[in-house]
């Protein structure tokens, strides 16, 4: 059996001394952007690192600043007193799995983290530390993204008190200047994509944020936002919340909108994310330019990590083999609202917007009208919305779903559709908007 947690110190002046007291190997679980900061602190500090641990396969087999990145089945084989500290937001998610293994020495990171804040731990990722595992650089903005994110949601995720939501995709519209066939939020099917009126996404956010405590970001979704001209209007709606830390904007680069609507997407809680296609992506450039004028952080990046899961069928599972394939999915966190709705994933989202998959109250929790609520209204809500949001084994959606798990076989990204994509249609009423 494993040392007890609270032996170990998660300030950084006691895990320290205790590393240099004990010789139990240490590993971080989590082989990203915060997971190389880490690392490079220990480095500074003589702490040695055994490995790096990740889930997705499409990592593991290499090194990292000299230090392997191992899959968990390689850290089984361990020694069960090794300390394994976990550099990942959901964090909740790797506690379990640490456990069932018999790791019981497990660690959150963000004290350590804030406790070197005077470190400058950005400044550590120079070199081959600022690829990703596909080869592509990230900006230094960022850095500083990411940092915050982690430690804020290794605070926050393990209180059960509060509703606290790592991010929430927002979708302002079913239209893309792209038509991706391996698109996962299943854009390629939309025979006739609407934009979402603003009126309507203000109230799923005052719906929303009735219910949670704080989201950590709302994550404005489409196809693509800047195809609804009223994209700045959502984004300036979701930074007024208080309970949101920050707004993030999804977007492809082939659009750059005029520049008093940038003008106006300036907001110390903004974030745009411009994931690049190649050519099809002419517009990042002058995109970029803006961004920088009205001093609003952004990062460019080529597509990549794609994965066969674009697709709708119905499958014939099991309720162990759906509970297999929810356990697994990478996109289980990626709470995505619409029609005052709040599913697991776009994928669930889109295929009801699509009529794609079975009717099932099961698929969602809806938050449609919370703003209304009594008070205990409205508590017993959130306590349902914690429970859908954490504890459910799977959604009936799944079935429809060829699964998204970490480390499946990556696919080139970007490949265009001339035609949406036929599927098969479920008789059901379906909410329009213009």
């Amino acid at each position: 059996m494993g040392t007890v947690l609270t032996r170990i110190p998660t300030d950084f002046k006691g895990f320290h001394a205790y590393t240099k007291e004990n010789t139990n190997p240490i590993y971080i679980f989590g082989a990203d952007i915060v997971g190389k900061m880490l690392a490079e602190l220990f480095k500074h500090y003589d702490i040695t690192i055994t490995a790096f641990v990740d889930n997705n396969k499409n990592k593991c087999d290499t090194k990292i600043g000299g230090v392997d990145v191992i899959q968990p089945s390689e850290l089984a084989t361990a020694n069960e007193d090794a300390i394994v500290l976990i550099a990942s937001t959901y964090i909740a998610d790797i506690i379990v799995q640490l456990e069932e293994m018999g790791f019981m020495n497990w660690l959150p990171i963000f004290k350590i983290l804030e406790d070197n804040s005077d470190k400058n731990l950005e400044s550590f990722l120079v070199g081959d530390l600022r690829f990703n595992h596909s080869g592509g650089a990230f900006t230094e903005d960022f850095d500083s993204f990411v940092l915050s994110n982690m430690i804020n949601s290794q605070k926050k995720y393990l209180d059960p008190d509060r509703l606290y939501i790592r991010s929430v995709d927002l979708v302002i519209s079913e239209r893309c200047s792209l038509k991706c066939k391996d698109c996962s939020n299943l854009m390629q099917f939309y025979e006739s994509p609407i934009n979402i009126s603003v009126e309507e996404l203000k109230q799923n956010l005052e719906d929303l944020c009735a219910v949670a405590d704080e989201i950590n970001e709302i994550r404005i979704i489409g196809g693509d936002p800047f195809m609804n001209k009223d994209c700045h209007k959502a984004i300036q709606m979701a930074a007024s919340y208080p309970q949101v830390n920050k707004v993030v904007v999804y977007t492809n680069g082939t659009i750059c909108p005029p520049e008093e609507k940038i003008a106006a997407m300036a907001h110390e809680k903004t974030f745009i994310f411009i994931t690049t296609y190649g050519e099809l992506s002419r517009k990042t450039n002058k995109l970029g330019d803006l961004l920088k004028k009205y001093q609003i952080p952004f990062n460019v990046q080529d597509a990549y990590g794609w994965t066969d899961c674009g697709d709708i069928k119905q499958y014939d599972r099991t309720p162990e083999e759906l509970t297999q394939v929810f356990r697994f999915c990478c996109a289980k966190h990626f709470t995505t609202l619409t029609d005052g709705k709040l599913f697991r994933c776009p994928f669930a989202a889109n295929a009801e917007r699509l009529a794609a998959t079975p009717s099932s109250p099961e698929n969602y929790i809806s938050i449609d009208g919370a703003s209304n609520l009594t008070s205990d209204s409205l508590q017993k809500l959130k306590k349902d919305a914690l429970h859908y949001l954490r504890d459910i084994a799977y959604i009936p959606v799944c079935n429809t779903c060829n699964g998204r798990t970490y480390g499946d076989p990556e696919i080139e990204p970007g490949i265009q559709t001339q035609k949406p994509i036929s599927y098969k249609k479920y008789d059901r009423e379906v909410k329009v908007t213009i």
